[in-house]
């Protein structure tokens, strides 16, 4: 009987539903302390959740742990490049690295999943419902009002935003720092989307971000040498990773 028992505790141990099952912290919008979510063995376990219903799931992240450590490491050895590379440059140029550095060190990063946490799609989109493994983390902000610009510009911060208003629009009203691309600016979407915008008065078109988007003005690739190679994708990665307000 005995010996019946501890097999039957090994295959509850090792059967799928066991280990897949996930652990989910919620943060949710006006709450200092998370939701502790045990035992969700697919993501609309999570997302399908009736007291989560409300939320505005275009701008909802959800990471990993281990992501999460990876995450982290990649900021802080951005960090590390922009400071050397500000340490071979002076004046303006320095000063312009500088200022991207201070920008992207104020961020809190994590491992962002690349999923859709609309409940809707996470029940018909063919793979949209994966098993949870291990530990996570979901924010879900309030609907923002407001458009972040960072970079290589003089004011970065958050902006109103204007329905009806392009990028090009939104920075008009900054200077461009030395070096900055003045031709082209990313738009990161809360939703994790990128899209590159030409905002220069000889290919400017009409890009609209959404609330909650980011709009990052980089480097020139002309401007600088090969020791920048790449610089603007690892910022617009770590710029993916941050953790909504």
């Amino acid at each position: 009987m005995k010996t019946l028992l501890r097999i039957a505790l090994i295959a509850s141990l090792t059967s799928p539903l066991a280990w897949s099952a996930g652990t989910v912290k919620v943060y949710m919008p006006g709450e200092a302390k998370p939701k502790t979510l045990t035992n969700a063995e697919h993501l609309l376990d999570l997302v399908g959740q009736p007291r989560l219903a409300n939320s505005w799931w275009p701008g909802a992240v959800i990471s990993e742990r281990q992501a999460t450590v990876a995450a982290e490491q990649q900021q802080r050895a951005l960090l590390a490049r922009l400071t050397g590379l500000a340490e071979q440059e002076d004046g303006d140029d320095a000063a312009a690295i500088n200022s991207v550095r201070q920008q992207l060190q104020g961020l809190k990063v994590t491992g962002r999943q690349k999923v859709n946490l609309d409940p809707d799609k996470v029940r018909v989109a063919e793979n949209g419902n994966p098993t949870l493994q291990g530990e996570y983390s979901l924010w879900l902000p309030t609907q923002p009002t407001t458009v972040t610009v960072m970079g290589l510009i003089s004011s970065p911060g958050d902006k109103p935003f204007t329905s009806g208003r392009d990028v090009a629009s939104y920075l008009d009203e900054q200077s461009l720092l030395s070096g900055a691309d003045n031709s082209y600016a990313w738009v990161l979407y809360p939703d994790g989307r990128t899209q590159k915008a030409p905002v220069a008065y000889w290919n400017k078109r009409h890009v609209e971000p959404m609330p909650g988007s980011v709009i990052f003005v980089g480097f020139a690739d002309h401007f600088w040498t090969k020791a920048y190679d790449g610089l603007n994708a690892d910022i617009l990665h770590t710029l993916m990773q941050r953790i909504p307000d």
